[in-house]
């Protein structure tokens, strides 16, 4: 990647090696155009993170409509409804999507029970949503999801977002155990299965585990 040829992997992290790279050729090609910017290359850095991470949601919002539209004409052809494959990269990209709405429609119910909810629902973006593994392949009884731990993420944000999953399913029982209409949200439990996935850059600093902060190197905060 260099400032001519310049390309991101929306499909991945900006943690990510070739992500990291390119977000560097930026803050440096940027300085380098607008030498009279008075901002240093970190907070050039730090901002086309964050303005890549907002890229990436517009990218899900959109795969999330292909996504639908294929569900669509895949019902329409094979006569009847809910043949999707589940394990598909765009059917996990569609979970998260759903996964997110639906924790950012709770957060907004009960803001003022939970002020920060918003914030840190709209801060993870679709993208940092947790990840579930299915427990056994397709046409094999009721599936069980397990929810893969991030050992980067805070324990004020996972207990944030195991709060929000809670009253939205208090919300489908109408606050007086009266299940509403409507597909009930597939099983998922907490495991000790680690997300293999790389930790997000721009996010604030008390979004991440203490632990996971001690852990890395000057530069890896300075990155971060």
């Amino acid at each position: 990647c260099t400032a001519d040829n310049f390309r991101v992997d929306l499909n991945d992290t900006p943690a990510s090696t070739w992500n990291m790279s390119a977000s560097h050729v930026f803050a440096a090609s940027f300085r380098d155009t607008h030498p009279g910017c008075g901002r240093s290359l970190k907070t050039i850095f730090n901002a086309w993170v964050v303005h890549f991470n907002y890229l990436r949601q517009v990218y899900v919002k959109q795969q999330m409509v292909a996504c639908e539209e294929q569900a669509r004409i895949m019902d329409i052809a094979s006569g009847y409804a809910n043949e999707q494959d589940h394990e598909s990269p765009l059917a996990g990209i569609c979970s998260l999507l759903q996964l997110y709405n639906r924790r950012l429609r709770t957060a907004q119910r009960h803001l003022g029970s939970y002020p920060s909810a918003v914030n840190v629902v709209q801060q993870l973006g679709p993208a940092r949503m947790s990840s579930d593994e299915s427990e056994h392949d397709v046409g094999h009884g009721e599936r069980t999801y397990h929810i893969t731990c991030k050992a980067w993420r805070s324990c004020s944000v996972m207990e944030t977002l195991q709060v929000l999953d809670a009253l939205h399913l208090w919300m489908r029982y109408q606050q007086q155990w009266n299940a509403t209409a409507s597909a009930w949200p597939h099983l998922r439990i907490p495991s000790s299965r680690l997300s293999n996935r790389e930790p997000p850059l721009g996010l604030p600093k008390n979004f991440y585990a203490q632990d996971y902060l001690s852990s890395l190197t000057a530069e890896g905060l300075d990155g971060l």
